[in-house]
């Protein structure tokens, strides 16, 4: 018999104003000492400031986590934070600052596990509180049990997957994505949306992860042209984090597939952003997908204003040209000497690619880049 499960992070407050919540959180948790993680374009952007006033009283700030964080920079943001001995954290940003922000909440109570982050089996205590508040609407990092990290050495980036990573607290305030410039609006909508579509399509599909992934492609599909259009429009920004959410929900309890595979190569070589990677790969691993696809995009035709599964696929190529997502790896700095390094990179995370509802090959991993360069 199948069986299945889903997490959920211990408690979500959503809507506008929500991070007006935080000294409710702060008072549960009996939290004394408190650190921000986050990056300085969000306290250039005046988010820390309004995360600072809603706290209520001091609190220490760490604010230089890099985008697309190595191995070596998370132990380094780990140790600053270490310093101020922090019983609750609040991470604001995208992505990249919430995977760290998660791992450093497990380090803080995994001495071990600090030592050997790629270690998972040294984590045995829950992590210090965290709140986690996004400023993206894209990679669900806020619901998962999973961070991302580079690994230069071998030009890939890994994931670490623990139960413990997953917030205890969630803040989905639509006004701290409301300064998302346009193409991070598109590209990390498209991650989102990537979120959903591969959990849906996954081998490890269930009727729980479902119902999710077919409320974010819906809030998805409505709301990111408009959105990426309008940076103001709070419906569509209520519904853009909303669904990326759920997105990552889905994570918790199925899995990502051929296109987040071959997306890691992009970010660990040639650090290509997450999400531009994921957008770029969708319409192109979805044709061919196709064939093993064909009833799950018939269930979502609807989403996209389609009746028919093909249509679908040709509404995908649609959109990712009306957000200008780049339609060729050239685009993104890649050449096609390139190519043997990406096909052994992707060909390694087998962890997805055995997940991918049609079986790809060596060979069909070639041809896709192949067809994209």
């Amino acid at each position: 018999m199948l069986t299945y499960d889903i997490r959920f992070p211990h408690r979500v407050f959503s809507g506008i104003g929500s991070i007006l919540r935080i000294p409710e959180i702060l008072e549960q948790t009996s939290a004394k000492n408190i650190c921000v993680v986050t990056d300085q374009s969000i306290v250039t952007l005046g988010l820390y400031e309004k995360v600072r006033e809603a706290v209520g009283k001091e609190c220490s700030l760490v604010g230089n986590v890099p985008a697309e964080p190595t191995l070596d920079e998370l132990l380094s943001v780990y140790r600053e934070v270490k310093a101020f001995a922090p019983d609750c954290l609040i991470g604001v940003g995208g992505g990249s600052v919430l995977d760290v922000c998660k791992l450093i909440a497990v380090m803080l109570s995994n001495e071990e596990f600090a030592q050997s982050p790629r270690d998972m089996s040294s984590i045995s205590a829950p992590a210090v509180p965290m709140i986690a508040i996004p400023t993206t609407s894209g990679t669900g990092a806020e619901a998962t049990a999973n961070a991302i990290v580079l690994i230069p050495e071998e030009e890939l980036k890994v994931g670490i997957i623990h139960d413990y990573l997953i917030p205890r607290f969630v803040i989905l305030d639509p006004q701290m994505t409301m300064s998302l410039p346009r193409s991070l609006t598109a590209t990390t909508g498209v991650d989102a949306l990537c979120h959903a579509i591969e959990s849906y399509w996954s081998k490890k599909n269930n009727p729980l992860n479902e119902t999710f992934a077919f409320a974010a492609i819906e809030l998805l599909t409505r709301s990111i042209e408009r959105a990426y259009q309008n940076g103001g429009d709070m419906q569509a920004r209520e519904d853009m984090q909303l669904g990326a959410f759920y997105a990552g929900v889905c994570l918790t309890s199925s899995s990502t597939t051929a296109i987040h595979a071959l997306s890691y190569p992009l970010g660990g070589t040639f650090h290509v952003p997450h999400g531009l990677a994921n957008a770029v790969l969708l319409p192109f691993v979805m044709r061919k997908n196709f064939p093993a696809v064909k009833s799950h995009l018939q269930r979502i035709a609807p989403f996209f204003q389609m009746k028919e599964p093909e249509e679908v696929v040709d509404a995908v190529f649609a959109l990712m040209k009306r957000l200008n997502i780049p339609d060729s790896l050239h685009q993104v700095g890649v050449r096609e000497e390139h190519l043997d390094s990406l096909v052994s990179g992707a060909v390694k995370v087998q962890r997805l690619l055995s997940q991918n509802p049609l079986e790809l090959s060596e060979k069909d991993i070639r041809a896709l880049y192949m067809e994209l360069l």
